[in-house]
């Protein structure tokens, strides 16, 4: 994660605390890690946010978290046509 470079498309970054909660779902400075911390933000994130950072978008950890029960998903408003995500650990 350390050869990223934080692009302002991508909104904030997370918090230390984010990064150490998504620590329980992905790797420790995976991409899927830093994709799990910027959905636990209080903004969420829209898939355009990962593509911009990562060029991927990264959707298939996110669902099986879901299926899972390990988080839970909440839809946010969003100004733009993008769906706008939030996960809160359960």
């Amino acid at each position: 994660m350390n050869d990223i470079k934080w692009k302002s498309e991508a909104g904030k970054p997370p918090t230390k605390k984010l990064l150490k909660e998504a620590a329980l779902f992905a790797a420790d400075g995976s991409k899927t890690h830093l994709v799990i911390a910027m959905a636990m933000r209080p903004s969420g994130v829209t898939q355009n946010e990962v593509i911009s950072l990562l060029g991927h978008p990264y959707r298939n950890r996110i669902k099986k978290l879901r299926e899972e029960h390990k988080v839970k998903a909440y839809v946010l408003p969003d100004a733009t046509r993008a769906t706008r995500i939030r996960l809160v650990r359960r």
